[in-house]
């Protein structure tokens, strides 16, 4: 029989380890989709503004991902990342923490109040429960509308998503496997994760994730010749 920390360490080494992790998954898991989705959007009473936001991080989004191939995405997604985690960002921690929107909405000011709290150690993160495609909106844009210390939350938000789908998905490969002898339908659940990326993500996984996670698995590999031109290609 598997363990749970043999198939984790598989799934460390295959999943992106910079993205994040969803408030809490069901404990009934159906499907990857559902994995993502387990929680509800942020602060309600925000969404019109954020939602305008989010808009133009899309439009910016879809600029940058036609004009970039994937090894430049992930180069890209590297330097964003190291922005927000690295040393860089603790050698100027006061200048991150004294940034404000440059605007007079209130909510706007709020929330990069909540998020500098937040990235202190205090208070709520105001990602809290965003899903995973809005979080990386607002995480690799560098286009100046969030302050550098939201775009550090809403990166603490996704990678604690993740980190709870790495689990539970960790989890659900060993118990197909210790019931069945396989994990063909896990796989295909990891496989439909990583196909719902936004390319800028999916560029961090090896250029060979897909056929690396049907290798040994004959049903794997059948239903992924199945669907070649579809979902799974």
């Amino acid at each position: 029989m598997i363990d749970s920390n043999s198939i984790s360490s598989f799934l460390a080494s295959n999943t992106i380890k910079t993205i994040a992790k969803g408030a809490s998954v069901v404990a009934s898991i159906a499907d990857a989709k559902e994995l993502l989705s387990a929680t509800k959007n942020a602060d309600s009473a925000t969404l019109s503004t954020l939602a305008l936001q989010l808009n133009d991080s899309a439009a910016r989004a879809e600029a940058r991902d036609s004009r970039l191939d994937p090894k430049q995405l992930a180069s890209l997604a590297a330097d964003v990342i190291e922005k927000l985690t690295g040393s860089s960002y603790y050698g100027s921690k006061a200048v991150h923490d004294a940034e404000v929107p440059d605007t007079q909405d209130p909510e706007l000011l709020e929330r990069a109040r909540q998020a500098t709290q937040f990235t202190n150690g205090s208070g709520t993160n105001p990602f809290v429960g965003m899903s995973p495609g809005k979080l990386s909106l607002i995480m690799y844009d560098e286009g100046g509308g969030y302050t550098l210390n939201e775009r550090k939350a809403a990166y603490s938000e996704s990678y604690d998503q993740q980190e709870v789908w790495n689990r539970a998905i960790s989890k659900r490969y060993v118990d197909e496997y210790n019931e069945t002898g396989k994990s063909t339908e896990t796989l295909l659940m990891i496989l439909a994760h990583y196909n719902e990326l936004p390319p800028i993500e999916k560029s961090q996984y090896p250029d060979n994730y897909a056929s690396s996670l049907a290798s040994g698995d004959s049903s794997m590999l059948e239903a992924l010749k199945a669907s070649s031109s579809t979902t799974y290609s």
